[in-house]
């Protein structure tokens, strides 16, 4: 029996549904691999064990990573400038590492347990967290994964451009985070989070301060609502902005934000990650976040910030732009809200073509499945040849 661990090393659960599934539905189908998940935090080994009730007869092992103690200490004050955690993570369970054939993530700082720390026997399989467009998302790590997991055919096609993918190292299977979103919110109400029926606005800003617009014009968006009360606001930024709020140069929500009746704001919770908010909301109002396309699921008006002033027609990473509507200034926002829907019109048939492009999906399957198919098929060859 081979082993297989997949990992979550963060303090956030944002990458779990998206990689989890992928494992139940390996542990269900294929009894040759023992299926280890792999955590680096509480938080997230509980989103896991949620997840995995989705999944009944699933043979998956939990395993809580351990942290050096020394560095429990003083991460809640380093984190606010760097994020050094995960590569001690990695360093301090080198021996629970050592023991896996296999390793899956949904993120690409763990091929340092091959070029920092030696693995090199270590299958290594990468399934993206997210289908944004943003450049940080397309470095050159990924090809040096033995095999990707991709979300559809957008990513697929941008990856290849790169020279990052190699036929027969791929599979295109889908969004398996759909599939946990949907099935939890299955019998739940939608949250009650203002006591009006005013349009919502959701303001998701991204935490890379080359992109966001959070850094530029976020208190003035912020005043914005404050002033037209006439509107709900929910301010769900990108987990990360906050959590290293110094090392971003993100400013601070200053106080009188929280306690006004149009005005939600979470900086934290697991609400930001389980598309809570994308789904209820009526208007996405944002940057560069992949949550862009989350929000297609039902496709509604969306308005990009363009903080930096960048020239985005043609560039890729900002392929989601042509969605909505585009202002440079929180100036140009009451009247880009008041034409979101008159607007819609036009661009609801580019949102559904888009998300189309983005996410493949198969009737009579499911995309855990299908990932957890492609992950058998590639390592039968490799490990059973």
């Amino acid at each position: 029996m081979k082993n297989i661990c997949f990992l979550f090393n963060h303090y956030f659960i944002h990458q779990i549904p998206h990689a989890a599934p992928y494992a139940f539905e390996l542990s269900k189908n294929y009894s040759n691999f023992k299926c280890i998940i792999a955590c680096s935090s509480r938080q997230e080994l509980q989103y896991a064990k949620e997840i995995g009730s989705l999944y009944p007869g699933h043979k998956c092992h939990f395993k809580l990573l351990a942290v050096p103690f020394y560095y429990r200490l003083v991460d809640p004050i380093l984190s606010r400038w760097a994020f050094y955690r995960k590569r001690l993570v990695l360093k301090h369970n080198i021996n629970f590492f050592r023991k896996m054939d296999v390793l899956v993530a949904p993120e690409r700082n763990c091929m340092q347990l091959r070029t920092r720390f030696g693995l090199e026997n270590l299958l290594m399989i990468h399934c993206r967290h997210g289908a944004g467009d943003r450049a940080g998302g397309f470095d050159k790590r990924l090809g040096m994964f033995d095999f990707v997991l991709l979300p559809g055919k957008k990513i697929e096609d941008r990856l290849n451009a790169l020279g990052w993918l190699r036929k027969g190292h791929y599979a295109v299977v889908g969004y398996p985070k759909f599939e946990v979103v949907l099935g939890f919110n299955k019998d739940r109400k939608p949250p009650n989070l203002f006591q009006n029926s005013n349009t919502t606005v959701v303001y998701n800003p991204h935490f890379d301060p080359k992109v966001t617009s959070w850094n530029r014009m976020g208190l003035e968006i912020m005043k914005f609502f404050k002033d037209h009360q006439d509107l709900n606001l929910i301010f769900a930024p990108h987990v990360v902005l906050f959590k290293r709020r110094f090392r971003h140069k993100a400013p601070k929500v200053p106080r009188e934000y929280f306690h006004l009746p149009n005005i939600h704001i979470d900086l934290g919770s697991n609400r930001l990650a389980d598309m809570t908010y994308t789904l209820h909301s009526d208007i996405y109002l944002g940057d560069a976040s992949s949550q862009v396309y989350e929000f297609l699921i039902k496709p509604r008006p969306c308005i990009f910030l363009n903080a930096h002033r960048v020239q985005w027609k043609g560039d890729p990473a900002y392929i989601h732009w042509a969605l909505g509507q585009v202002v440079e200034s929180a100036k140009e926002l009451e009247k880009a809200i008041q034409n979101a829907f008159k607007l819609q019109e036009c661009f609801a048939p580019i949102q559904q073509k888009a998300f189309e492009y983005a996410f493949y999906s198969e009737k009579g399957s499911t995309a855990a499945l299908r990932g957890a198919r492609a992950i058998a098929h590639f390592l039968f060859k490799k490990l059973y040849q």
